[in-house]
């Protein structure tokens, strides 16, 4: 977590084939923010009520893998420079 900034998260991003907009950094930011304040990576569940209380009431589990592709939870979790969540295979 410490070795992680924006490039690193650029660079993780463009070898899964994700192109970071405004929408995936917030996505990211929140992911860290929980991070930082628990020490773990949050699981699909509270991720999903994060993004809902925070990005946006709508926030779905679609939306997710849009923005992240079919692995969202474990590509968010690389990007963002995080452990593999505990609900992730």
């Amino acid at each position: 977590m410490e070795d992680w900034h924006p490039e690193v998260a650029d660079s993780i991003a463009q070898s899964l084939d994700v192109e970071l907009s405004p929408a995936h950094w917030e996505v990211i930011h929140v992911v860290r923010r929980f991070y930082t304040d628990y020490g773990l990576s949050p699981t699909s569940r509270v991720t999903l009520k994060l993004l809902k209380e925070q990005v946006n009431p709508n926030f779905s589990s679609i939306l997710l893998m849009q923005l992240f592709g079919g692995r969202a939870r474990r590509h968010l979790a690389q990007i963002a420079g995080l452990p593999k969540p505990p609900d992730c295979d």
